[in-house]
């Protein structure tokens, strides 16, 4: 890789891989216990892709 900034990309997430034992559970459990910076709404897509299927199948029925 002659990229730099991926090379480097690549050395943190190995670092960071090999501090979890390489074993994603961990890491995402990790992540998961982090205290979110702020007051920081997490919105979910995934209901509103779920409505947006349900019309577009009741429209073409």
């Amino acid at each position: 890789m002659n990229d730099e900034i991926i090379r480097e990309l690549w050395e943190i997430k190995d670092g960071i891989a090999r501090e979890f034992g390489y074993d994603v559970d961990a890491l995402a459990e990790h992540f998961k216990s982090q205290k979110r910076p702020g007051n920081r709404e997490i919105v979910d897509l995934s209901v509103k892709k779920e409505k947006l299927a349900k019309a577009a199948s009741s429209s073409t029925s």
